[in-house]
């Protein structure tokens, strides 16, 4: 029997979808992460959100060290995403730029369309359900951490800078704001 993969994690926690691998156009991102892929997860029902998730980042880490995997949900099936986590994935390969729990990411563009949250915030991904945040490779004495990218506006970065993340995420779950909605209003 062959070792699950983070592509199998991922099925496991999102079976009833249809799953697709999609490598980046930047030939920096195959020569950094052989491999590399971007996994878009369609919704197993309407109204609920697109997954993308980097397979492969956790690639750049030591042998000694975590590695981490990211994803974003999205309205809708978009090109553009899988480059964003390319590229995101580019630059969490850099030790010195690792992202992890309440780093922002400013894009310097809407994430999606013409959404007004130009920046990623780095969350845990509490909205997947229990176990979905840690994978553990088999015969590996590593494991690979699940976060959660968050598109937020220049007001929401203000704030996480200056309150913290934790006041942020309390903020985010008594709004019940639909992260993945592109016209979200901003929450402070």
């Amino acid at each position: 029997m062959a070792a699950m993969t983070f592509a199998d994690h991922l099925e496991r926690f999102h079976p009833d979808s249809v799953h697709e691998d999609f490598p980046s156009a930047r030939a920096q991102v195959e020569d950094l992460l052989p491999g590399f892929r971007v996994r878009r997860i369609a919704p197993a029902s309407s109204g609920k959100p697109w997954i993308y998730a980097t397979n492969g980042a956790s690639a750049a880490m030591a042998d000694d060290e975590d590695g981490a995997e990211y994803v974003v949900l999205a309205p809708a099936a978009d090109p553009v995403l899988v480059e964003m986590l390319a590229a995101l994935a580019t630059v969490n390969a850099d030790p010195d730029k690792r992202l992890g729990v309440g780093s922002i990411l400013h894009l310097g563009r809407p994430w999606t369309g013409s959404s007004a949250a130009q920046n990623l915030l780095v969350l845990p991904p509490y909205v997947f359900g229990p176990g979905f945040e840690v994978y553990e490779p088999p015969q590996e004495e590593r494991r690979i951490v699940v976060l959660w990218l968050v598109p937020i506006t220049s007001s929401e970065a203000r704030y996480v800078r200056r309150y913290g993340v934790q006041k942020f995420e309390e903020l985010l779950q008594r709004s019940e704001a639909n992260v993945a909605d592109p016209g979200r209003a901003p929450i402070v």
